[in-house]
């Protein structure tokens, strides 16, 4: 009797919730596209509207391609070598010289069952521009 009364509170409050859904409109109006389409002018709203919406346009920056921290000169030496995160190879900050990070990358590999550090190269990425390259000492 209990397991039949269950089921029919279940039932109710499923079709219950079903039913209940509302149709809300957009309360913030129409898009800008569905604005610009309608002829005659745009009303004082509809400028403001359009104007929150803007996109910002990119102007360029001549600092830009500063690189400010290790971490950001790191990732710009793991992209000039096309790697990820889940890559063997291991990029690692070795100081500084002059105006350039330096970075030491290897590659872990296994002979005979001992893995080993393999040195894939050393990189320099320049503080001003951001500008990768290979560092020979």
């Amino acid at each position: 009797m209990s397991k039949k009364i269950l089921v029919a509170l279940l039932l109710v409050v499923i079709i219950g919730g079903c039913n209940n859904q509302e149709n809300v409109e957009n309360t913030k109006g129409p898009t800008i596209m569905e604005a610009r389409k309608e002829p005659g002018r745009l009303s004082n709203d509809e400028w403001i509207r359009d104007a929150r919406n803007e996109a910002m346009i990119q102007v360029e920056n001549p600092q830009a391609d500063r690189v400010s921290s290790k971490e950001e000169a790191k990732a710009k030496v793991m992209d000039h070598l096309k790697l990820t995160d889940h890559d063997s190879t291991s990029v690692s900050f070795e100081g500084m010289q002059g105006d350039y990070y330096v970075f030491h990358a290897s590659d872990l590999v296994h002979f005979n069952n001992h893995p080993e550090r393999l040195s894939r190269g050393w990189y320099k990425v320049n503080r001003s521009t951001g500008e990768v390259s290979t560092w020979k000492k």
